[in-house]
C-alpha cells in the first residue's frame, strides 16, 4: 500500500494555500491530537488532513487565522471524514468557531455496516483495509515541540488510512440503504457538540441530588454554578476547583470553617488549602441569597416499569436482528425513559415530545403500537380470567 507524502502547515499563508486545494476535493479525512489533563478545554497539539497519498499536518501553535479551515469545515461541497468525531467537533468548535457540515463518521458508519458498535479505529482499519496500526503514541505529549519522528509517523498514518475507509463503508451503507440514517446521526452529533451547558443547571447532573432537600439543592446549585463558570473562564479542570465526589457532601453538610471543610468526604488537603476560603464564601453566599424556585429533578422510575422495559428490549433486539444493526442503534435513553414516563402519566404509551429522526418511524411508533396492543391483550385476558 502506498505511503503518505507529508506536507507541513506552519503559518497562515500555507494554510490558505492548502485550503484552496482542499476545496477542490470531494472528500478530506481529518483528525486531531490533543491533551486534556488539567484543563477544561482540550489543548490542540496537531490537526491532520489527508486525501489520496497526501497528508497535511497543521501545527496549531503557529496559526493565527483559522478562517480558511473554518470555511472548509462549513462547506457542503467536501465530505469531512472523521472517526468517533465528538472530540474533534469540540476542538473545531472551540479553536476554529466552526459548525462542520457534510460529515462522515467512520465509527458510526461501521455500526450501520454491521461491523461493531463503538469499534476502535485500529480494529476498523484492520478489518476493512487489512492494515494493522500501532497505538503506542496515543497518549504521548502532543504539545511538546519538536514532535518526535514516531509521533509524526503515527499522526500521518492515522489520517492516511482514515481517508481510505470512506469508499468501502459508503458502498456498504448504500447497499444496505442506511446512508440517510447515518447522515442524520452525524448531523445530530454536531448539534450535540455545540450545545453549551448552562452553569445554572450543572447541579442537576450531580449524583443523588434528588436526595437533598430544597435548601441543600440551592447550595448545591450555587457551588456547581461557580465551579462551572470558573472552570470555563480560567480553562482549568472542574475537579481542581471542587472534586466531583465532594459536591453532594458539601451541599448536605454546608461547612462553615476550614476545619469542618477538611472533614467533608471527597475533599483533599490541597483543595482545602488553596480554594477552601472561596468554597466557604460560596456556601455563605448561598445562605444569604433567597432560595429561588429550582426545576424539579425527574423522579426515579418505579420498579413497576420493569415488565415494560423487558418488552421494549425484546422488541428492539428483534428489530435490530431483522435490520442487521447493533442493538445500541435502536435504543437510546433520549426516548426510552420519556416513553416509560408517558405510560405512567397518561395510562398508555405515546410518542415523547421533541423526539424526531428515523427512529420515530422505524422504531418508536411500531414499538408504541406493540406495547399498547400487548397491554390491551393482557388486560382482556385478566378480565376473562
Amino acid at each position: 500500500m502506498p505511503q503518505p507524502h507529508i506536507h507541513w502547515i506552519t503559518d497562515d499563508e500555507s494554510l490558505v494555500q492548502a485550503a484552496v486545494a482542499w476545496h477542490q476535493l470531494p472528500s478530506l479525512a481529518m483528525d486531531t491530537e490533543f491533551k486534556r489533563t488539567s484543563t477544561f478545554w482540550p489543548q490542540t497539539g496537531l490537526i491532520q488532513a489527508a486525501a489520496g497519498e497526501k497528508v497535511w499536518l497543521i501545527d496549531p501553535m503557529h496559526i493565527n487565522c483559522w478562517q480558511p479551515l473554518r470555511r472548509l469545515l462549513e462547506s457542503r461541497d467536501t465530505i469531512k471524514i472523521m472517526h468517533a468525531m465528538s472530540q474533534d467537533l469540540e476542538i473545531f468548535h472551540r479553536l476554529v468557531q466552526a459548525q462542520p457540515v457534510n460529515l462522515f463518521d467512520t465509527q458510526l458508519a461501521a455500526a450501520y455496516a454491521g461491523l461493531a458498535f463503538s469499534i476502535s479505529y485500529q480494529r476498523l482499519v484492520a478489518e476493512v483495509l487489512g492494515v494493522h496500526l500501532t497505538k503506542n503514541e496515543t497518549r504521548s505529549d502532543w504539545l511538546a515541540r519538536p514532535l518526535t519522528p514516531h509521533q509524526i509517523h503515527y499522526a500521518a498514518q492515522d489520517v492516511f488510512y482514515l481517508a481510505q475507509l470512506l469508499a468501502p463503508l459508503s458502498r456498504t451503507l448504500k447497499n444496505k440503504g442506511y446512508e440517510h440514517w447515518h447522515r442524520e446521526d452525524c448531523e445530530r452529533q454536531v448539534i450535540a457538540s455545540i450545545k453549551s451547558t448552562d452553569p445554572a443547571t450543572a447541579w442537576m447532573r450531580v449524583k443523588n441530588a434528588r436526595n437533598l432537600n430544597r435548601q441543600q439543592q440551592h447550595i448545591l446549585q450555587v457551588l456547581c454554578q461557580w465551579r462551572e463558570q470558573q472552570a470555563q473562564q480560567n480553562d482549568i479542570s472542574r475537579n481542581f476547583l471542587i472534586p466531583a465526589d465532594a459536591l453532594w457532601h458539601l451541599a448536605k453538610t454546608q461547612p462553615d470553617s476550614l476545619q469542618r471543610l477538611k472533614k467533608v468526604p471527597g475533599m483533599n488537603a490541597k483543595t482545602v488549602r488553596t480554594l477552601g476560603p472561596e468554597i466557604l464564601h460560596q456556601i455563605s453566599l448561598g445562605h444569604k441569597r433567597p432560595t429561588p424556585p429550582l426545576p424539579p429533578l425527574p423522579s426515579l422510575l418505579p420498579k413497576t416499569v420493569q415488565p415494560w422495559t423487558v418488552k421494549i428490549k425484546q422488541f428492539c433486539r428483534e428489530l435490530a436482528s431483522q435490520l442487521e444493526l447493533p442493538l445500541e442503534l435502536m435504543q437510546a435513553s433520549t426516548w426510552l425513559n420519556p416513553l416509560l414516563r408517558s405510560r405512567l402519566e397518561h395510562g398508555f404509551f405515546c410518542l415523547p415530545p421533541h423526539i424526531n429522526g428515523w427512529r420515530v418511524q422505524v422504531v418508536i411508533t411500531p414499538l408504541i403500537d406493540h406495547l399498547n396492543q400487548w397491554e390491551n391483550n393482557t388486560s382482556q385476558t385478566e378480565e376473562v380470567g
